[in-house]
């Protein structure tokens, strides 16, 4: 489980990296260069946690993940709606919702594995009686699961977090920018009337 865990992790990271950068563009210059930095951070750390057996920097990432969320709520209390662009924009509420609940999501993933970490640590030096029993190392790894309940596991978990994160992207200003020209989210119908030459002269 630890695995699926982990990469559900990275998924998360991901995401949240990529609604950040996206809301980059019409934030005021201040809060653009932090979502920049915040989002770039994430996503570094989203593909490094993909790549290592561990997540890299479990504790300050835990932290560094309740940042962008505690600085956005205090955004909204402090500043009010419509003051810092699509951060605390009433219409573009959704993008940076979805970026907290990752963020959320990601503190709470990696609070259980430094629990977990934390119980094998004790058990190895309960049973351990060696003079280095206190520097056993700590281990985020759970026995292997089934090759195929891995995959389903990690299938289900990026589409869930791409079905979240599709939509929140499209509705920043970013994704709104990619959208083919003229295309507003609204149909319009052009009636063209052909003359066939059937008036009187």
């Amino acid at each position: 489980m630890s695995a699926v865990l982990r990469t559900w992790l990275g998924f998360l990271a991901l995401g949240a990296g990529l609604l950040h950068l996206a809301l980059v563009i019409g934030s005021p210059l201040p809060v653009a260069l932090v979502l920049l930095l915040v989002g770039a951070a994430e996503f570094v750390w989203g593909v490094i946690a993909f790549v290592r057996p561990t997540p890299p920097l479990p504790m300050l990432a835990r932290s560094g993940a309740l940042v962008p969320v505690i600085g956005w709520a205090l955004l909204l209390v402090v500043a009010g709606a419509d003051s810092f662009g699509p951060l605390t924009s009433t219409a573009q509420l959704f993008p940076m919702l979805i970026a907290s609940l990752f963020d959320l999501l990601i503190a709470l993933g990696l609070t259980a594995l430094l629990r977990r970490a934390a119980a094998a640590l004790a058990a190895n030096v309960s049973f351990d009686a060696g003079p280095d029993a206190a520097s056993a190392p700590t281990s985020f790894d759970a026995p292997p699961a089934h090759a195929g309940r891995y995959l389903a596991a990690v299938f289900a978990g990026a589409l869930v977090i791409a079905a979240l994160t599709t939509p929140a992207l499209a509705a920043t200003e970013a994704g709104q920018a990619t959208r083919a020209p003229g295309t507003t989210g609204t149909t319009t119908t052009t009636t063209t009337t052909f003359d066939f030459g059937g008036h009187n002269h």
